[in-house]
């Protein structure tokens, strides 16, 4: 028998010709696909099976979410069980045309948050299985929280995805759950982290106490320089991903309204935005003829102390609002442009009505109304519309940030 190797075959010089051409072709449609925005990219699909193949591979769509430049976001509004569910509009743009309807693949979805054009989506409220789904692409990935220590039945009370595309490809679910440990007699929780490079779950942190974090009561967290935050009546919880910590800091030091307002109408966001994290507040007078705006921003310390800045605070009369009737107004977005000098407005609505107040210019503005054309919502005048998604903090339309990106899940 022979030992030497095969030798193989030396290329033709047609097929050394073809291996060159593609790959100056590969390089010159990377030059070109990665200067397109990724809705143009994933038309470029149709126009043939090279095209397609190159556009499809992770690799190319990692390039393309690293280096294109984040887009001014627009959002899918959750309008809970109708017939149509979710509606994706750009409430910078306004008008007919940029309120579309939108489907998803996965069956059944219940929004749980968005970080950086990725979404976390359950696909029912009992179901432990989440999906990590990028809304431009319609694909998703599947996972289910694993049981990881001695205790029987957890539950979820804290979710969060973390995604930076600057930073690497890849992205983390971290997941806080009670067990049926007791500390001290208080409630035990535990932290564990999904990390899309190893596909696996981890046990991180736990089991600790913490008497206030059951507030949470299942709501979604907040991206944040490195961090998930959560927030609850009493302050703001946050997991530090690198640090694998899980601390506190307190909230900001809302105006003195008390004697003027109804606190149990007032609603807040929290939330990220160009590269900063936010608190809003939308909080109507005791006299209902008026509403006050306040935005908090997060000033993070070379020390690691952070303290809350009152960017801006201000009333908006009933004679300005778009609608001539009182009602609760829930308070849906914060929207900032990428420097100080563009958009800063913040999105609600009232009794099916969905607004922008800008706090340059100071306008109000009806964006669009969901109890019209083509939508025909019912609604209750004395609250939103009795269709809508019904959650912990009781009813009220959820509203995420669309970012268009071609991030693989």
């Amino acid at each position: 028998m022979n030992s030497e190797k095969a030798k193989v075959p030396a290329a033709t010089p047609e097929e050394d010709y073809v291996d060159r051409w593609l790959k100056l072709d590969n390089d010159l449609l990377t030059e070109i696909f990665i200067r397109l925005p990724a809705k143009s990219v994933t038309r470029c699909k149709l126009v043939c099976k090279h095209w397609n193949s190159f556009v499809s591979s992770d690799e190319f769509c990692h390039l393309h979410t690293q280096r294109y430049p984040k887009p001014q976001p627009s959002f899918i509004l959750d309008l809970g069980p109708s017939r149509t569910r979710f509606i994706n509009f750009d409430p910078i743009m306004n008008g007919k045309k940029q309120i579309i309807p939108y489907t998803f693949s996965v069956p059944t979805p219940i929004i749980m948050n968005s970080c950086n054009g990725l979404m976390l989506v359950k696909s029912h409220y009992t179901d432990e299985s989440f999906h990590v789904y990028n809304p431009t692409t319609k694909l998703s990935r599947k996972m289910s929280v694993t049981v990881t220590h001695s205790g029987k039945n957890p539950s979820t009370v804290g979710l969060g995805l973390a995604f930076d595309p600057s930073k690497s490809p890849h992205y983390k679910v971290v997941c806080i759950r009670s067990t049926t440990e007791r500390l001290n007699d208080d409630y035990a929780y535990q932290i564990e982290v999904y990390d899309s490079a190893s596909c696996k779950w981890e046990l991180k942190l736990g089991p600790f106490e913490f008497v206030k974090l059951q507030m949470c009561g299942g709501c979604e967290g907040v991206y944040f320089n490195g961090s998930i935050y959560w927030e609850t009546i009493f302050e703001i919880v946050y997991y530090d991903i690198a640090r694998n910590r899980f601390e506190s800091l307190p909230l900001p030091d809302y105006p003195h309204y008390e004697s003027e307002i109804v606190e149990l109408a007032t609603t807040s966001c929290l939330q990220e935005a160009n590269g900063c994290l936010y608190i809003s507040r939308l909080v109507p007078k005791a006299n209902n003829k008026s509403q006050a705006i306040e935005l908090f921003e997060l000033e993070m310390n070379d020390d690691r102390s952070s303290s809350w800045l009152l960017r801006y605070e201000e009333t908006i009369h009933q004679h300005e609002f778009p609608i001539p009737f009182p009602g609760r107004t829930y308070l849906l977005r914060f929207i900032k442009g990428s420097n100080a000098t563009e958009t800063c407005s913040v999105v609600s609505h009232m009794c099916g009505k969905i607004s922008v107040y800008s706090f340059l210019d100071k306008s109000f503005k009806l964006l669009f109304d969901v109890t019209g054309p083509p939508l025909h919502m019912q609604v209750d005048y004395l609250g939103p519309p009795r269709h809508m998604h019904v959650n912990y903090a009781g009813p009220e339309l959820e509203l995420y940030e669309f970012v268009v990106c071609l991030a693989v899940v």
